[in-house]
């Protein structure tokens, strides 16, 4: 959730604050602006909340968190799962818009929407050397 909520404020932070700051500023036309100001941050993170939810139940989030490995082919990237429910996934690389780093995870970025992603923990990769060579060769499929 952190990684999706630093993906969508990342551009759109002031939007948040906005209307907190503008209440604020009434302030010193009346006081009561402040319990304004309260009442609409509230308002913010109830709004907020099913743009939360929505992407966390994409089936994209669940490859995120569930057990896997990853393996580059000709095609895309092949997920395969430990799960029963979830065996094998092809992802095209016609499918992945970019890749970007983010706090400990390497996000591969989905065309489909662009706030649906798949997180890679770091600490997945043997070493840096077996980082750099994913990310070249991700990014060579992809023409990044």
């Amino acid at each position: 959730m952190s990684i999706l909520y630093r993906l969508y404020f990342a551009r759109r932070w002031w939007l948040l604050l906005l209307p907190v700051l503008v209440c604020l500023a009434l302030i010193v036309v009346d006081t009561r602006f402040a319990y304004v100001a309260l009442i609409v941050a509230m308002a913010m993170v109830i709004i907020s909340m099913p743009l939360v939810y929505y992407y966390a139940l994409t089936q994209e989030s669940r490859w995120s968190i569930l057990e896997k490995t990853a393996t580059i082919t000709d095609d895309g990237l092949v997920l395969n799962f430990s799960s029963e429910k979830m065996k094998e996934h092809l992802i095209l690389w016609q499918e992945i818009a970019s890749t970007t780093a983010i706090n400990n995870c390497l996000i591969l970025r989905f065309k489909k929407n662009s706030y649906t992603f798949l997180a890679i923990p770091l600490e997945a990769f043997l070493g840096e050397d077996e980082l750099c060579r994913f990310v070249l060769d991700v990014r060579h499929h992809i023409g990044q």
